[in-house]
């Protein structure tokens, strides 16, 4: 009921909000418009007065002209004359003038055509009577004035500008009560506009007060979320994109050893160990793209320098528009648990190792010797032609298939034998027995021989081999499996490709018991254990470890040393079955 009344609040504000702004906007359109009015009224009316200044001085000039006529005629003088010349020019040019202001209204034109006319006309006089005084003197001039023509045209030119200049006044009068008009549109708009933004001003102010109450309340959740954070003992580490640390509670202070001042600020690979900084680039990239890192375990470094093992989930850090803006990393030490783990693997081992031991020198050595006390009496019996040859003789049999049987045991509990090249026999061993099953081929490829005289170390390897290989055979079904062994003076490298179904979109992220078995068995020989997809199809698992000093030794190995490797399986087109494909570095788990 809350969050659906909150919901309904939200939508009256933002109708409410809409609303205002859509009559904001009417009044802003309105206002603009009875501007614009306002000034084309002022536009309209200025232009009334320009048209009524310039029929006045229509008049003004014929009457200068007259003057200039009037002044010649009384004293000769030619001053007069040009006045009188000045005066037409002028007139001429106001006419024009007024024809272009009236241009839009016909009557004015109308009117402004008589008038035109009229004024010629009273110029074509002043032109005679100038002329006749020119050529006969002031009488003949007088005669020429006395005429009463002239004044009846200043008569009617005065008429037709009372016309004209009589509508243009009715238009003022016109504009003057629309600009009235528009004057009060204006105020009434003005009002309005205060009062939508009052309103505004007093709803912003009530959603202000309603968020200062709402973030209060949000405030009180961070502190309360931020104690729970505090006070778990999980290390909580938050970074940026580019891997700084903004926050570290306190149980990362005590699974790390550093104090929150020491490493705000400061990139998260401080506690990675070389070895790890790669797949920290790969998980913050991961982030980057929103996406969620599940648990997984690596090693991370203290401050005292001790590494210790950590179970790491990594989730995306959004803002309030959905953007990735950092990461948050929850962390678990697991040091004990881990150790726990090699300590149960070790125990295994030693006591698969001391049964194997068992049975190749004890029960192996007592069967062999029953085996050869019954072969002597077996032949005893035949010699002599006594009746129990044959029973004896089915007893040599069994002895010797039990001791084969007891032989095979021992061997699978003690695969790699205590020699420089026992983990290359023991591989070529596991291929050749691969390759015995139908539809199968494996083969064992080591260029150069590859010395491990750490039996824990080979065998480690061995068992991790023979675990890639029946997931093979058991998840793909693959058909073709290369085994590789390569070394140089640092690292070796134990590669098995398949040409099996491979790893579908979902199982990627899942692990298995034989998965995680191979994993232990990669920390205890500190390797690095990676899984991934084939190329072009199936699985490829790579287990890299660095090399141990002891391990190697040029003078240990004569170069006439062969290593053993099963024949290969060729194709009908001459080929090998599989190649080993690139190693590929994104990991995978079946």
């Amino acid at each position: 009921m809350k969050a659906t009344g909150s919901h309904s609040l939200r939508r009256a504000t933002a109708v409410g909000f809409g609303l205002i702004v859509l009559l904001l906007v009417a009044n802003t359109l309105v206002s603009q418009w009875n501007t614009q009015g306002l000034i084309e009224i002022e536009h309209q009316v200025a232009h009334t007065q320009k048209v009524l200044t310039t029929l006045e001085e229509v008049l003004a000039r014929v009457t200068e002209a007259e003057t200039g006529e009037r002044g010649f005629l009384i004293t000769g003088d030619a001053d007069f004359l040009r006045s009188y010349q000045i005066a037409m020019v002028k007139t001429g040019e106001t006419l024009e003038r007024l024809r272009s202001l009236t241009a839009d209204d016909p009557r004015q034109q109308a009117r402004l055509e008589t008038l035109g006319q009229r004024v010629q006309a009273r110029f074509d006089e002043l032109r005679r009577a100038i002329g006749a005084h020119q050529s006969e003197g002031f009488d003949a001039a007088k005669r020429s004035v006395s005429t009463n023509h002239g004044r009846q045209l200043m008569n009617e030119m005065r008429a037709l500008v009372g016309e004209m200049q009589g509508q243009e006044r009715e238009e003022l009068a016109f504009r003057s009560a629309e600009s009235r008009r528009s004057a009060h549109v204006t105020t009434v708009t003005d009002l309005v506009g205060s009062l939508l933004g009052i309103g505004m001003v007093g709803l912003a102010f009530f959603l202000f007060q309603r968020e200062l109450a709402h973030r209060q309340r949000a405030d009180d959740a961070m502190r309360r979320l931020a104690a729970i954070v505090e006070s778990s003992d999980d290390a909580i580490v938050s970074k940026t994109l580019d891997g700084r640390i903004v926050s570290w509670n306190a149980g990362a202070r005590r699974i790390y050893g550093y104090d929150a001042e020491e490493v705000i600020g400061r990139p998260i690979a401080l506690l990675c160990p070389p070895e790890c900084v790669d797949e920290l680039h790969h998980h913050l990239e991961l982030v980057r793209r929103g996406v969620h890192v599940e648990h997984f375990e690596t090693t991370r470094m203290r401050k005292d320098g001790r590494r210790i093992d950590v179970s790491v989930s990594i989730s995306p850090i959004r803002d309030g528009s959905g953007a990735v803006i950092g990461g948050c990393a929850i962390a678990r030490e697991v040091t004990e648990h881990k150790r726990l783990q090699r300590e149960v693997l070790e125990i295994a081992a030693r006591e698969q190792q001391r049964l194997g031991q068992d049975l190749h020198d004890g029960t192996g050595q007592q069967l062999t010797g029953l085996a050869m006390m019954a072969e002597r009496l077996a032949g005893e019996l035949s010699d002599h032609s006594l009746p129990h040859a044959d029973a004896a003789a089915k007893i040599v049999d069994g002895l010797e298939h039990a001791l084969a049987d007891v032989r095979a045991l021992s061997k699978g509990l003690l695969p790699v034998e205590v020699d420089a090249e026992g983990l290359m026999a023991a591989l070529g061993d596991l291929a050749a027995q691969t390759s015995e099953l139908p539809g199968v081929t494996c083969s064992f490829d080591c260029d150069e021989p590859v010395c491990i005289l750490d039996n824990q170390t080979a065998t480690h390897l061995y068992r991790l081999c023979q675990e890639s290989v029946t997931n093979a055979l058991k998840h793909g079904p693959a058909r073709n499996i290369v085994i590789a062994l390569t070394g140089d003076q640092d690292l070796i490298r134990l590669t098995i490709a398949d040409d099996g179904a491979g790893f579908a979109k979902d199982q990627r992220t899942r692990t298995g018991t034989g998965v995680r078995i191979m994993g232990y068995r990669a920390e205890l020989i500190r390797a690095k254990l990676t899984i991934s997809p084939g190329h072009p199809r199936g699985t490829l698992v790579t287990c890299t470890l660095p090399r141990p000093q002891a391990s190697w030794n040029a003078a240990s190995v004569s170069d006439s040393s062969e290593v053993r490797r099963l024949p290969e399986r060729p194709e009908p087109n001459g080929q090998r079955a599989l190649a080993p494909p690139d190693v590929v570095s994104t990991d995978a788990g079946r």
